[in-house]
């Protein structure tokens, strides 16, 4: 049996299963940003911040630009119904991770929330391990579709990869959420509450590559791969 989920396409097709790999390395690249906003914070670096939220908003439009085009070319191509609807609910899914990265350092910048508050959160021990997890996440992800892409089998592994990844980063959320509400009396509730959201914010990244890789789990049980 031929493991290439790339070899059952005609070559129009597989320019657009090409095109999706591009496109989750466009929004790895964006989740990435994530390591420079964290250590923005840490610095104290403020004004670096807003500078850092235009270039999130910049690649993330730019993958979004991408998930249109490449929904289009699903539509016009020759796939297997199921399969169609798959890899347009695969794509939907990956734009969630670039849209989450964007909207939890928009809600920083646009609410900003007590500085202390963010200092005292980066600096948890834990928060620094969960910025990595959803970074590590979408890179997991990119690395699971471009060994899809040739062999399905050597891809499990990595894909399951992704579960374990997210697990660990709800563990590593509360955590950091119960040791930034044990400091309430320092902090407006107000404050708290925004911290609060970009935290889940944050973890709906790796929510989202767990649901991607499900999808991909779910083509290949249904015989495509």
């Amino acid at each position: 049996m031929d493991l290439r989920f790339r070899s059952i396409f005609y070559r129009r097709e597989k320019k657009t299963i090409d095109s999706i790999e591009e496109y989750i390395e466009k929004v790895v690249e964006t989740v990435k940003y994530l390591r420079m906003f964290a250590d923005a914070v840490k610095n104290g670096e403020m004004g670096e911040i807003g500078q850092l939220y235009n270039t999130i908003h910049s690649l993330e439009s730019e993958a979004d630009n991408m998930r249109r085009r490449i929904s289009e070319e699903l539509c016009r191509g020759v796939f297997f119904a199921h399969l169609r609807e798959d890899l347009l609910n695969f794509v939907e899914e990956i734009d969630n991770i670039a849209d989450f990265t964007k909207d939890a350092v928009k809600l920083i910048v646009e609410t900003t929330p007590s500085w202390d508050l963010l200092y005292f959160t980066f600096n948890i021990p834990e928060m620094d391990r969960y910025i990595q997890l959803c970074i590590s996440a979408s890179e997991k992800l990119y690395q699971s579709f471009r060994v899809f892409k040739e062999d399905v089998e050597k891809a499990k592994p990595l894909i399951r990869e992704i579960e374990n990844i997210e697990e660990e980063a709800d563990e590593l959320k509360t955590i950091v959420i119960k040791t930034i509400f044990r400091e309430a009396d320092n902090y407006r509730i107000i404050d708290l509450i925004l911290v609060k959201e970009m935290i889940t914010m944050l973890d709906n990244i790796c929510d989202s590559a767990e649901d991607s890789s499900d999808i991909l789990i779910q083509i290949i049980a249904e015989g495509y791969g």
